[in-house]
């Protein structure tokens, strides 16, 4: 019988546990000294450092944009400034009389165009995206916002 099978004793059905064996104290000791990373992989504080070190001298896109279609009243901006956080886009965003919702976005290239294919095609859970227009963009020298935000009017 394997240690996964099972045996009945009376009406009651009985698994037996399989047996682990046990680890001596050598080989805890060695698995302690020998660390057990794998050296392609980076921790997310020394991805940010190799991120903006590498991306200083890269230049930054700006453009505006509106989103049109079911963007509020679904945490549309919500979703906007987490989205931003996490490409590292800095800029703004606020809902408008018309129902939409317009901003600025300036990012690094990849960041920026992440971050357009994110307004264009994804946005909140709960949105419905008809159309989204972006302004011109421009090429900036160095980034002109601290951060992205929600204005509210």
């Amino acid at each position: 019988m394997t240690s996964n099978e099972t045996q009945t004793e009376g009406k009651h059905r009985v698994t037996i546990p399989s047996a682990t064996p046990e680890k001596s104290e050598e080989s805890n000791d060695e698995s302690k000294s020998v660390p057990n990373e794998d050296p392609k992989r980076i921790s997310h504080s020394e991805f940010q450092k190799r991120v903006t070190t590498d991306r200083s001298n890269e230049p930054v896109f700006s453009c505006q944009f509106e989103v049109f279609g079911i963007v509020q009243g679904v945490s549309f901006r919500m979703y906007t400034l987490r989205r931003a956080q996490k490409l590292g886009v800095r800029g703004w965003c606020k809902n408008t009389t018309e129902n939409t919702v317009k901003g600025e976005i300036q990012a690094h290239r990849h960041a920026f165009e992440s971050m357009r294919l994110w307004l264009k095609h994804t946005g909140s859970p709960t949105s419905r995206i008809d159309k989204c227009i972006f302004g011109d963009t421009s090429e900036l020298s160095e980034f002109t916002y601290s951060n992205f935000s929600i204005v509210v009017d």
